[in-house]
């Protein structure tokens, strides 16, 4: 959209202007909720939680704590890691593995303060 198609068009000229140019891209949309559809699972949020708690866990010690087969825990870390959000380091045989980036931490810690945070009470209607 354009300057003159917002003066022209938008309900709100003055609140669309700013936001000209700066709008995600569909492809980078499309990234993004990608990144959003692989985290919106359980074993993964478990799996990236322990991580941001800690600075790397082997995958042995990973399965245990979280109660899951390796092979099954192997699959997810591999979806996790092809989306870059968690990175891996092997040390002979055994392999650790460790939250990719800051970004990766604070969405973490976001999305679970969120989900864990008290509900403000309901709104009362107005009679």
């Amino acid at each position: 959209m354009t300057r003159s198609r917002a003066d022209a068009e938008a309900l709100h000229p003055e609140h669309v202007k700013p936001l000209l140019g700066r709008v995600l891209l569909p492809r980078e949309a499309e990234d993004a909720a990608d990144t959003f559809g692989l985290l919106a699972d359980a074993t993964r949020m478990r799996i990236l939680h322990a991580l941001s708690m800690a600075r790397e866990v082997c995958v042995y010690d990973l399965a245990l704590l979280l109660g899951v087969e390796q092979s099954a825990l192997s699959h997810q870390l591999r979806l996790l890691r092809d989306r870059r959000v968690v990175a891996r380091r092997k040390d002979g045989r055994v392999v650790y593995y460790s939250l990719a980036d800051d970004h990766v931490r604070r969405m973490v810690r976001d999305a679970i303060g969120h989900a864990t945070e008290d509900a403000p009470p309901p709104r009362r209607r107005a009679r």
